[in-house]
């Protein structure tokens, strides 16, 4: 049987430059949306909060799962090593956010079982999908942005907690998550360096983290619509 290297090889530097522009492009989308533009030029109520914790739990939850599942694709061992690791890092990050909600008074155990919004839901659909289909080369698209998007979200987070008057104590999930995920993205850009060879691979790297991004923004555009249907 041949054995075929999975050596990087010239312009995976290139690639890696390449997709963070394009995580750049569909941050700037998001940012042109109205949740974003409610965080930043008004007022962030609790209830907005509330409903964004709330839809992160949802699929917070399910990331170690889908990130084990990828190992049922075969895939070279060093990218299997990498996907057990990261899947026990990401196990039980969800009671981050419930934590958060607890120490503001804001935890209803009902919002935990309830079903998350639509977004929310095709998220966490996409990403099993991926996994299953696809395996773990094609899941470190979602890994690229998400493990590097404390830069883009600091901003709006220091908002929130500027005007609900929040501590470090009540965002631990943005804080203490934000601190291991410095050392996460150098990670996964390792592993797009060593693995993502093919323009096969790249494409389904490239399309994943598009996807992934792009129904984040459509859970963020539906927090907000549900916090003004809310409003009394």
């Amino acid at each position: 049987m041949e054995v075929v290297s999975r050596v990087p090889v010239a312009g995976n530097a290139l690639f890696t430059e390449t997709l963070r522009k394009t995580v750049d492009s569909e941050w700037a989308k998001i940012k042109q949306g109205a949740f974003w533009r409610r965080v930043m030029s008004e007022p962030v109520t609790p209830a907005l909060w509330r409903n964004f914790l709330v839809e992160v739990y949802h699929y917070s939850r399910h990331n170690s799962m889908n990130q084990a599942v990828a190992a049922f694709v075969p895939a070279p061992e060093g990218l299997l090593k990498f996907v057990y690791k990261h899947a026990g890092e990401e196990l039980g990050h969800e009671r981050m956010v419930t934590h958060d909600l607890k120490s503001i008074g804001m935890l209803d155990e009902r919002d935990l079982t309830a079903s998350p919004l639509p977004a929310t839901e095709a998220l966490i659909g996409y990403l099993y999908y991926v996994a299953l289909r696809y395996g773990p080369i094609a899941r470190l698209g979602y890994s690229f942005w998400a493990e590097g998007a404390h830069a883009h979200i600091q901003e709006p987070i220091r908002k929130v907690c500027a005007d609900l008057k929040l501590t470090s104590k009540n965002v631990t999930f943005f804080g203490s998550h934000a601190e291991a995920d410095e050392a996460h993205i150098q990670q996964v850009e390792e592993a797009i360096d060593r693995f993502a060879i093919s323009p096969q691979d790249r494409e389904l790297v490239t399309r994943v983290c598009v996807t992934t991004l792009s129904l984040t923004g459509q859970l963020l555009e539906q927090v907000a619509q549900k916090s003004i249907q809310e409003q009394p």
